[in-house]
């Protein structure tokens, strides 16, 4: 088997100008860190916000990439990578600090809750929501459907992380090859993957969705026909993923039975944000019951 990267993003933060305009902030504010967005959040809130910030795919985005982009491990083992007896480790201090204060966030009304995957992106492209936590690959349904102008920039970081930031993480999907065929049909596979991976096809796809480019090839020529230029912000995610060498914390995340984690993750920061529970007692239990799920599999790969 091999595969190809195809559909990969990282997630980065979009701001409404009008919104910060409105609010008597600046609208080409591009706040670093999150106390920095605090701020701003508080302020749109006076100005009558119901709506200051929202977010796609919390795991991803709040846990996942959080922990990366401070150095902080999401689980042992190298996140995984580096053997099956792996336990979660996302209930740390950086985690439970992070979701503490999104959890004030909520019950303050300065972040409302949208939904467990993508909720949170019409609510921001019909102006609803001020400031969103999202994918890169947001960038082709804003660009499309909001009509304000808005801002792409870097994921917020806690300033008092040592070396912070360093880099997110990739998510998205591949294309797979199996194996099994004949000879003749992985001609034509060699032949479309060649293509799809041409510096040419892989610019537009970058260009056109917000999705990231898989060589340096199709960045480099993106950049030469004055993409990023015309567009700022568009290279925030490419430059957010390689701007740091990979830790052993940031290189990315494999863990048996994810998808299941993940559901009980969203699960948990849900009570987080209905107020019925504190942040540590949720991250605690979603690392427990977790853990539960990578024993299985562990106990499956023997």
């Amino acid at each position: 088997m091999l595969s190809l990267p195809y559909n990969s993003s990282t997630p980065v933060l979009y701001i409404n100008k009008n919104a910060l305009e409105e609010a008597g902030l600046d609208p080409e504010a591009k706040p670093a860190t999150w106390p920095e967005v605090e701020e701003i959040l508080v302020k749109l809130k006076e100005a009558g916000s119901e709506c200051p910030l929202t977010t796609a795919w919390q795991s991803w985005v709040h846990l996942e990439n959080l922990s990366a982009y401070h150095n902080a491990p999401f689980a042992t083992e190298a996140n995984g990578f580096a053997g099956t007896n792996t336990e979660l480790a996302f209930n740390g201090d950086l985690q439970v600090k992070h979701i503490d204060k999104m959890g004030a966030w909520a019950k303050d009304g300065l972040f409302s809750y949208s939904g467990r995957r993508n909720e949170g992106g019409a609510r921001f492209r019909s102006g609803e929501c001020a400031m969103f936590t999202e994918s890169s690959a947001g960038y082709a349904g804003v660009k499309a459907e909001a009509d304000f102008p808005f801002t792409v920039t870097n994921l917020p970081y806690w300033p008092e992380a040592e070396g912070a930031p360093y880099n997110t993480i990739i998510g998205g999907a591949s294309l797979w090859v199996m194996s099994g065929h004949e000879a003749e049909e992985y001609a034509g596979v060699a032949a479309f993957l060649n293509y799809l991976s041409s510096a040419e096809v892989q610019a537009q796809w970058h260009q056109d969705t917000g999705y990231l480019p898989i060589t340096t090839a199709a960045y480099d020529l993106t950049k030469e026909q004055g993409f990023y230029n015309e567009n700022p912000g568009t290279d925030v995610a490419i430059l957010q993923m390689t701007g740091k060498a990979p830790t052993e914390n940031s290189k990315g995340i494999r863990l048996g039975n994810f998808d299941q984690i993940r559901a009980i993750i969203d699960e948990e920061l849900e009570a987080v944000w209905q107020g019925q529970k504190d942040a540590k007692a949720a991250l605690d239990e979603a690392v427990s019951r977790g853990n539960e799920l990578l024993r299985r599999f562990e106990q499956s790969t023997r």
